[in-house]
């Protein structure tokens, strides 16, 4: 449900132009990434995102997994600031069918925040071979941009059990 204005309070430009959803932060990968093993490694770093308390975020990551062996698998996460921050994206794990393939990912998740402050933060695409023996990378370019997509949806309350940013 979007956001209304009760009885008696103004509209403002920005209750106008800010209808969600709308994009808090974009930040995109233009080029393949180095090759790793099984070291959880940082291939996109969002701006600094201040999540409004009170508000939800659907959170997108969009990218190619590429492994130099058939058969391996590549895990894909959003996290908050490093390799060992809090995860809002983690259930991606994608098979690679043949050496080199390009294996495309594209997930969303909704996280909200109620903590009672705004959190600044940033969030970061990690990514990893999670099984085979090959070596895992992002693969992007300018025709095949890879993102992490931040989007205000709303009010947190329309989002009951969404992923707790913390």
């Amino acid at each position: 449900m979007p956001d209304i204005v009760y009885a008696g309070r103004r509209i403002t430009a920005d209750m106008l132009t800010y209808r969600p959803p709308y994009t808090v932060a974009y930040a995109p990968l233009l080029a393949n990434t180095a090759g790793v093993t099984t070291t959880e490694t940082v291939a996109i770093t969002t701006p600094s995102i201040t999540f409004e308390d009170g508000r939800a975020y659907r959170i997108t990551l969009k990218c190619l997994a590429q492994s130099s062996v058939a058969g391996d698998t590549v895990m894909l996460r959003v996290r908050k600031t490093d390799t060992s921050g809090t995860a809002y994206i983690d259930q991606n794990r994608k098979y690679i069918p043949a050496a080199g393939a390009n294996a495309p990912s594209h997930f969303s998740n909704i996280c909200s925040n109620t903590t009672g402050a705004d959190i600044t933060a940033v969030l970061v695409a990690t990514f990893a071979r999670s099984s085979g023996t090959g070596n895992a990378l992002i693969a992007a370019s300018s025709n095949n941009v890879a993102y992490v997509l931040v989007e205000d949806v709303g009010p947190a309350g329309d989002y009951t059990n969404a992923t707790a940013i913390t």
